[in-house]
């Protein structure tokens, strides 16, 4: 099947991937079960009573309690972590004086997975546990689908009360925002005043918090609101951009400390003693893990800051009550406390109720958060239970939405109830453990609530006014202990059991989503054929081994956390049995008679023991997955205490690969000189080396450097501006003063006023990364000019090859390096550059080691397939001279044998020959390149991991997002996303691409070798067979063996089938024969030869396909015909060396080529393809494992990015159809 069929069925392959991908996306990302309408005062339960006492409920029974504060300020710093603010080395001086003077409440705020901003803002508002797809939706800031305009939240609750201000009388609740314009997508129109900043532009700390805090202090001289938010970024971006041990982040902590001071002493001198106080909140939606990024479930990412202040809190009652309450939770000692671990923990959704209540507005209705208990102590005993009764039945009612059964109402469940009692121990304990030791959920969460309606109802009939039965203090208390205690057990096991079991899933859409990707996979696999094998048993049972452990691992949560240390195991044990097979290989062809000692085993091997050196030093840079994240890694080096040595690497990379690419240019420069002084020598009158063309070709080369090296500087410079303060002012402008006089890109304005009044010069980052993206576009463009120019202007040589000798190939081998690798070579360079300006500054380094391992392989690629012959060389030159003086003067000398068995002497030309042949086809076998691919596959996974990358939302950095955009862009900032994210990968599936065309060149050069031996084998063979045919001159046909009959038959045949062609024509050595390529003019000789010795043979013995047939008996017919068959089925499936006969040099260079990357993509395919198809069947299976949401979820999200944008989008349409087209036809 033709190579361009196979691609096209690939692609169809693919498409019928993404649509069951789709499928089992809509099904498997849960949904939450919700209530679309809205909480109001009317819906609060009513108090709860026993008894005689039923029915006698007034109507204040189902009021709420009164409210607290009168407004609230609510500043969310994103990415605030506990430590930031509670821990030593903290720059909130001025919070933490708040704390020691106990005038703030200060808790440690948990987060769920997914950690990024949307998903925790919506749990901060409506105290539900959102969808893990709105990690996806918080990229997509122009996406409206998530907002909560129709769920209920507090915010919209705020806007629909009534004022408790006393100067606004009855109108509705006025809420500003200021900060992050994921609030305004969420609550539209709810907003009186507003001004949204952009949050992935990363790499700005400074104006994306000036832009909020100028807004604080006219905003809080308004009486007209009742709400004040301020949304922060700088910090979260401070993380993103050098992590959590960024020079910056100690100054941004200082600075959002400063705003707190001023909000604080703002609220505090507006206070008036008539007016209910203000509640000030201070809280961060994540923190932040080592490397600054957020998403994951570890501890530094979950652990975050809520603390609550007022002026309220300085009254000495208040500090009293707050001293209490905290002492309990201070640490003595920083050893004793854990991780991130500060004062008491509470949940993000406990927010909800706390901040419902205190305000006095309803629990919005499908909140699971439990109230702090701490900020109500000031309430009455009747309050506070009052406050968890009510928050204790709109659990109840989400609850019910789960378990339509479940009674809700106290008076059904008062009326049954029987107080359990036992005589030997206390009654509240012993209920305490008979709920506990209920069987199912439901029944214990029932028992719960039940039991706590029942001991507030007792507590309410002790306190009731005009009771005649007097109870003792002691009686009350116990009674208000066991509400609280059942009630607060009731809200802990039903949040904690909602958080995870709102979850819907969509089976249908699952299982046909699944199996459309399982018939997607073997539809794939119907391109593929079976290919010879050399001997690299071994390793193929290796990659087998670790393709089936591989999917046996998505089945664990452990596994998939730590994927980086699979691949990194059997990406050693890889290097490692290829070392060991190629020695093998090698070892046997070694010649101790002709060429002594042989290195080249040891060499073989040595360059995968140092490919397995590298990758030890690379796993080293960036620890990642969940267990060893925290751990210390070259990177904290390269980013603290080795920062100079860190900026010398990086400018030795930037050297590096700016020479890499000028050697490739100079190298084709020389290349194509060489190719156009011969051209000139033979007459060709388009050969550029005219005086019209050489000056042109020069320029070209030389704007071709001149472009390699701004871009380079330009690259350097703006990572250099990004961190200038380390630098300083002062070199930063001498660095300036000379990019300027070199280049003015990136520079919007150049002042033209004296040196002295001259202002100091900025350069602007947006232009700067446009100008690299522009230059890198022009180096393409002229590399493909260039190699454009060289082809069409330069005729490829049709000379003779010269004698059949492996110096020879090997030559022209090596001369053909700097024409094939030029155009490979300078992609991998020109992405390589891009690949750097969209990393962090400490990676750059490991695209050198990248580089090195590829020139690794490249040399391991040479010593393969230059294995010298296992037979005989003196024995080998000669049959290859011999033949080809043959071929050469197609002269045949016809003598008598001394004996007449043809087949004996068939039999010794094949023994002769066979060895010969039988090693070139072991170098032109197709089978090693499936080791290409399964070594590429290897890279290319291994390299994910390597550049810090993990299997959690946390390691999607996007502080490389906004390189050279001004303003979001859904569409370039998810594509800078995804290239930054998965550069190593990108980086390795171009450099597949300079291997696979290094390693073609070699499989050409031996085919062509082969096809010249072979050609020459023939011509021996027919010269020797002609000598046995001569038999006896009176017997025509007795003299004529039987086999020697049907050979004449099928080679009668061979003959007829040809296209009719005057034999002088094809025996010719004229000019026309000298145009043809040199194997097919060889081919053309033979087939001249052949022919004229039959005609010969005919004319003479008078012999034609009837006569030879028909005195022979049905067998010897039948045996006739099998042949015949035998030979058409031979062949219908061409041999390399018919094929490069056919098509020609360049016909055959393009045929291997498209073979060799569809082989290449129906691999990766098949790998991506029944990775998605097997990690799909996990998640089906695994859907209510404990980690579905932390650790399953996040990976189906990274196999859909690997499998549609990197093997579909990537692999086989940009690379497979555009890099390799590129290539192919340039």
């Amino acid at each position: 099947m033709r190579p361009w069929i196979l691609y096209c069925i690939l692609l169809a392959s693919s498409v019928c991937q993404l649509v069951g991908l789709v499928m089992f996306a809509k099904g498997f990302f849960p949904y939450k079960s919700i209530s679309t309408t809205f909480a109001t005062m009317d819906d609060l339960p009513v108090l709860p009573s026993t008894g005689a006492s039923q029915g006698a409920s007034g109507s204040e029974d189902n009021e709420s309690i009164r409210p607290r504060y009168g407004k609230v300020v609510l500043m969310l710093v994103d990415a605030l972590r506990s430590d930031f603010l509670y821990g030593n080395e903290s720059d909130f001086s001025f919070v933490q004086s708040l704390i020691d003077t106990n005038q703030a409440l200060p808790f440690t705020a948990l987060a769920s997975a997914p950690t990024v901003t949307l998903p925790r803002l919506k749990a901060l508002t409506t105290g539900t546990v959102p969808s893990f797809l709105d990690a996806i939706l918080n990229i997509a800031e122009s996406d409206q689908s998530s907002t909560l305009a129709n769920q209920d939240n507090w915010v919209a609750q705020l806007t629909r009360s009534k004022s408790l201000w006393k100067n606004r009388g009855k109108e509705k609740r006025n809420i500003g925002f200021f900060g992050d314009d994921t609030w305004i997508k969420l609550f539209p129109g709810l907003f009186f005043r507003s001004e949204g900043t952009s949050s992935f532009f990363a790499m700005d700390t400074i104006e994306v918090d000036n832009n909020v805090t100028r807004h604080v202090q006219p905003e809080l001289a308004k009486d007209d609101w009742d709400a004040l938010i301020f949304h922060y970024l700088g910090l979260d971006h401070v993380g993103h951009s050098g992590g959590p041990k960024s020079g910056l982040m100690r100054p941004k902590q200082a600075e959002m400390d400063s705003i707190v001071k001023n909000i604080y002493s703002t609220l505090r001198d507006q206070q008036q003693d008539d007016d209910l106080p203000t509640l000030f909140i201070l809280c961060g939606d994540h923190g932040m893990n080592e490397v600054g990024n957020h998403g994951g479930s570890s501890r530094s990412e979950i652990s975050t800051a809520f603390l609550f202040m007022s002026p309220h809190f300085q009254q000495p009652s208040m500090s009293a009550r707050i001293k209490a309450i905290m002492d309990p939770y201070r640490v003595e000692s920083v050893q004793d406390q854990e991780e991130y671990q500060y004062y008491k923990s509470v949940s993000q959704v406990d927010l909800v109720p706390t901040i419902s209540l205190l305000l006095g507005l309803p629990i919005p209705k499908n909140s699971v958060g439990k109230l702090i208990p701490e900020l109500f102590d000031e309430y009455s005993d009747l309050e506070k239970l009052r406050a968890l009764q009510i928050n204790a039945f709109q659990v109840a009612e989400v609850l019910k939405g789960k378990w339509s059964e479940f009674e809700t109402e106290a008076v059904v469940l008062l009326s049954s109830y029987t107080p359990i009692d036992n005589q030997d121990q206390d009654s509240d304990d012993h209920a305490f453990e008979t709920c506990a030791g209920m069987d199912s959920e439901k029944q214990r969460l029932s028992c719960w609530y039940t039991e706590a309606l029942a001991a507030h109802a007792s507590f309410l009939e002790m306190n009731r006014a005009g009771s005649r039965i007097h109870y003792k203090d002691h009686d009350k208390t116990a009674s208000f202990r066991a509400a609280e205690r059942s009630y607060s057990k009731f809200l802990s096991d039903s949040s904690s059991m909602l958080s995870t079991a709102l979850s819907k899933y969509d089976m249908p859409l699952l299982t046909n989503g699944s199996l459309v990707m399982a018939f997607a996979t073997p539809f794939s696999s119907l391109t593929t054929g079976d290919t010879n094998e050399i001997d690299w048993t071994m390793a193929r049972g290796l990659s087998a081994v670790i393709f089936i452990l591989y999917l046996v691992t998505l089945f664990a949560s452990s596994f998939v956390e730590e994927e980086h240390q699979f691949w990194y195991f059997f990406n050693m044990s890889w290097w490692a049995v290829l070392g060991i097979t190629s020695a093998r290989y090698l070892i046997p062809a070694t010649s101790f008679r002709d060429s002594g000692f042989d290195f080249k085993p040891y060499l073989a091997a040595g360059y995968c023991f140092a490919q397995m050196a590298i990758l030890r030093l690379l796993r080293s840079w960036n620890q990642t997955g969940q267990k060893y994240a925290d751990q210390i890694d070259l990177r904290h080096y390269l980013n603290s205490s080795w920062l100079g040595v860190s900026w010398l690497l990086f400018g030795a990379t930037m050297a590096t690969i700016a020479l890499s690419l000028i050697s490739l240019v100079y190298n084709f420069q020389q290349s194509t000189k060489q190719q156009y002084q011969e051209n000139a020598q033979d007459g060709s009158s388009s050969s550029p080396s005219s005086p019209g063309w050489q000056p042109v070709t020069s320029m070209l080369h030389a704007l071709l450097v001149i472009l390699v090296v701004l871009v380079t500087l330009w690259i350097i410079l703006y990572k250099m501006d990004l961190e200038s303060s380390y630098f300083g002012d002062q070199l930063m402008s001498q660095v300036h003063s000379l990019m300027i006089r070199i280049s003015a890109v990136g520079y919007s304005q150049i002042s033209t006023l004296p040196s002295e009044e001259r202002p100091p010069l900025t350069v602007s980052g947006f232009e700067l990364a446009r100008g690299c993206y522009l230059g890198l576009g022009l180096i393409l463009v002229l590399t493909l000019t260039l190699k454009g120019l060289a082809s069409s202007l330069t005729p490829v040589s049709d000379g003779d090859t010269g004698a059949l000798t492996d110096k020879n190939a090997v030559s022209k081998v090596v001369q053909s390096k700097p024409q094939a690798l030029f155009v490979p070579g300078m992609i991998l360079g020109v992405a390589t550059l891009l690949l750097v300006l969209l990393s962090r500054r400490h990676n750059a380094p490991i695209y050198v080691l990248f580089g090195i391992q590829l020139w690794l392989y490249i040399e391991w690629i040479s010593l393969i397939r230059q294995r010298p012959s296992n037979s005989d060389h003196h024995q080998f030159s000669q049959l290859s001279n011999t033949a080809a003086e043959k071929a050469k003067s197609n002269v045949y000398v016809v003598e008598p044998l001394a004996q007449d068995d043809s087949d004996t002497i068939e039999a010794s030309v094949a023994a002769r020959t066979a060895p010969a042949i039988l090693d070139l086809a072991f170098r032109t076998l197709p089978g090693q390149s499936s080791i290409h691919s399964c070594t590429a596959l290897l890279w290319m996974l291994s390299s994910f991991f390597l550049l810090g990358n993990s299997n959690s939302i946390a390691s999607i950095d996007i502080s490389n997002a906004y390189v050279g955009i001004q303003a979001y862009d859904i569409f370039l900032t998810g594509v800078l996303t995804f290239v930054s994210n998965w550069a190593g990968p990108i980086w390795w599936t171009l450099a597949t691409v300079v291997m696979m065309s290094w390693d073609l060149e070699w499989e050409l050069a031996w085919t062509a070798q082969a096809a010249e031996l072979e050609l020459a084998q023939q011509e021996e063979q027919a010269w020797e067979t002609v000598q046995g045919w001569r038999r006896s001159k009176d017997d025509k046909r007795s003299g004529m063996s039987r086999r020697t009959r049907r050979r004449v038959v099928r080679e009668k045949k061979c003959k007829v089938g040809k296209e009719q062609k005057p034999a002088a024509a094809v025996a010719t050595d004229g000019e026309e024969a000298r145009k043809v390529d040199t194997v097919a003019g060889v081919k053309s000789k033979a087939d001249g030869a052949v022919i004229e010795n039959f005609e010969s043979l005919q004319e003479k013995y008078d012999l034609s396909t009837a006569d030879a047939v028909e005195d022979e008996n049905i067998a010897d017919r039948k045996q006739v015909e099998d042949d015949i068959e035998y030979l058409e089925e031979v062949s219908s499936a061409e041999p390399p060396s018919a094929i490069l006969a056919r098509l020609g040099a360049q016909g055959y260079r393009l045929h291997l080529a498209q073979v060799r990357v569809v082989e290449h993509l129906i691999l990766t395919s098949l790998f991506f393809g029944i990775t998605l198809y097997a990690l799909s069947i996990a998640a089906i299976v695994l859907r209510h494992h404990l980690f579905i949401w932390t650790v399953f979820s996040p990976k189906v999200l990274y196999q859909f990015a690997w499998t549609a944008l990197f093997q579909i989008v990537i692999q086989t349409v940009l690379v497979g159809g555009g890099v390799w087209a590129l290539i192919l036809f340039i």
